[in-house]
């Protein structure tokens, strides 16, 4: 059984850009910065969310995280845009403590959206909020309770599981499967009960993330299994390297003096290069929205999405209309 679940919200506001709303409380900077490297890497090529949720599940020695993808529109039936009229995505998901074992017996269905609704509640509470609002721009902490939820997956070993990759196993590969329900359900379970850190992306519309550290994933453009190198830039590679030796540090109770001053150093300059990997994500990230922006603009359903009514939109004051969007800018991807 699950010791509890906490919720994490990663989206944009009104005003403000993408970051993480709400986290749980015992999330360190070194967790927070684990977690932010796949829950980035499901938002590549945002432009094809529009109807096609992506499911994330990924976990290290200590925490495991579940979570969907998907433009609000899909998650809550209407839909909503920021500031300058663009319709949003976010990220909703739960995280759950892993005892030594790692494996799961009790985990959210993959596929069942309404088991996220209710984590929107985090955005609309912060739906408002300026950039001179500093205290509520920090993350709200949750906490690890029981999930009531309409449903629960009970994870269990199978004779048809697939066998996954890892960091362990294969760092260089990602390994791809067909896009199908069930096989998308299998992979969500044989990665609950994996006994070893694992990472997948399941219903990715399009061609599969080869520049994730997601090493396991399916897609729409993947008739059988097969076998891909991964494709990671310099600044991925190092973040990747340090999420390995974040989950494989060695117990230092009986090093000697020598191995403690070498395991010093090298925890100085990790921690060098992790400062230097989350400016590298940060630019990558502006970079794929600026350039998905354009190119949503090029789709019937995201066009007709920008024509709707948002009533959440403030009206403007004094009598001021708001420009409309032009073509060339009216597409958050």
């Amino acid at each position: 059984m699950s010791k509890g679940w906490a919720a994490i919200v990663y989206g944009r506001t009104y005003h403000l850009d993408f970051r993480f709303i709400t986290i749980p409380h015992d999330f360190t900077e070194d967790d927070l910065n684990w977690a932010s490297q796949y829950i980035v890497a499901t938002t590549k090529r945002a432009r094809n969310l529009a109807d096609s949720p992506r499911w994330s599940l990924f976990k290290n020695n200590h925490y495991c995280v579940v979570g969907t993808t998907c433009m609000i529109k899909n998650l809550i039936g209407k839909t909503v845009k920021d500031d300058q009229g663009r319709p949003l995505y976010i990220y909703v998901g739960y995280v759950t403590q892993l005892d030594q074992s790692l494996q799961l017996q009790e985990l959210p269905t993959y596929g069942n959206l309404d088991n996220f609704q209710i984590l929107y509640q985090e955005i609309e509470k912060v739906w408002l909020v300026k950039n001179y609002d500093s205290k509520k721009r920090k993350p709200t902490l949750s906490q690890y309770d029981p999930l009531e939820l309409s449903n629960l997956a009970i994870a269990a070993s199978t004779p048809d599981m697939p066998r996954l990759n890892s960091q362990r196993h294969d760092p260089e590969q990602i390994y791809l499967w067909s896009n199908t329900v069930e096989q998308n359900r299998l992979l969500w379970q044989t990665a609950a009960i994996a006994p070893f850190p694992a990472a997948i992306c399941l219903n990715i519309k399009g061609k599969a993330l080869l520049n994730s550290l997601f090493l396991n994933q399916s897609s729409s453009q993947t008739e059988k299994f097969q076998v891909r190198e991964k494709r990671l830039s310099p600044s991925q590679a190092a973040a990747s390297n340090l999420n390995h030796n974040h989950d494989t540090q060695p117990n230092q109770a009986n090093t000697s003096l020598s191995q403690k001053i070498s395991h010093r150093a090298k925890e100085d300059i990790d921690l060098t290069l992790q400062q230097a990997a989350k400016v590298a994500i940060a630019g990558q990230e502006l970079i794929s929205n600026l350039s998905d922006w354009n190119q949503l603009g090029e789709t019937d359903s995201s066009a007709a999405d920008l024509s709707e009514t948002d009533s959440e939109v403030p009206k403007p004051e004094f009598g001021f209309k708001l420009k409309k969007p032009t073509a060339n800018n009216k597409d958050w991807f």
